[in-house]
């Protein structure tokens, strides 16, 4: 009986999971040097060296590919955000990390993220509301703990958390859409002390 077996030639596929990451990978190489609307789905393959039917067999298209990409930091923002909170430091500090995840995000990509289209123009909306509502809600959570132990005076209403962080997002993509992110990123000082400022009970506001 034979028992010698043959050897595959070629090479060894890639896994699934691994040509995606590339592929993304190499997307974002892309988008830090040229604008979305200028990057083909041909230069995307060519930076990852593989092929386009690789490529659509991850990804039914380049929006597809970007609101994968969306998803993807946003969970890692929500990661990073539960370690900023319970790290051992100061409350502004853990407050600037805060900030400072949030404003990191998303890469050097300047992505206007409003123009993507059908399913996955729906992808990227319904990631922007699930963070506002999550970061909402894990915010309320820490400040919560900051009244319980005498740290803030008042818990500001979840209106008021939301509508912050809804136009900080709003202000965020506005800014990477534009390739302006090093803009946003000096802008975290004044930010942080607008969210300082809102768990202040009124009367000391001013002061």
């Amino acid at each position: 009986m034979n028992t010698t077996t043959k050897r595959r030639r070629g090479r060894p596929s890639i896994p699934k999971e691994v040509q995606r990451q590339r592929l993304m990978d190499a997307a974002l190489r892309l988008l830090e040097k040229a604008h979305f609307e200028k990057t083909s789905v041909a230069d995307i393959v060519r930076e990852a060296r593989m092929s386009s039917r690789s490529f659509y067999e991850q990804f039914k298209s380049k929006d597809d590919l970007v609101a994968e990409i969306v998803e993807e930091k946003a969970r890692s923002f929500f990661e990073r955000l539960q370690t900023a909170l319970v790290e051992p430091s100061s409350e502004v500090e853990r407050m600037a990390r805060v900030m400072r995840a949030y404003l990191e995000l998303f890469p050097r990509a300047a992505v206007d993220l409003e123009r993507l289209g059908g399913e996955a123009g729906q992808r990227v909306r319904d990631v922007r509301r699930r963070y506002v509502q999550l970061g909402t809600d894990i915010e309320l959570r820490w400040i919560e703990h900051l009244y319980e132990e005498g740290v803030i005076a008042r818990i500001p209403p979840r209106a008021t958390i939301e509508f912050l962080l809804t136009g900080i997002e709003g202000m965020s993509f506005r800014y990477y859409s534009e390739g302006r992110r090093e803009e946003l990123l000096a802008l975290q000082p004044v930010l942080l002390g607008i969210f300082i400022r809102a768990m202040q009970p009124p009367r000391e506001r001013g002061k």
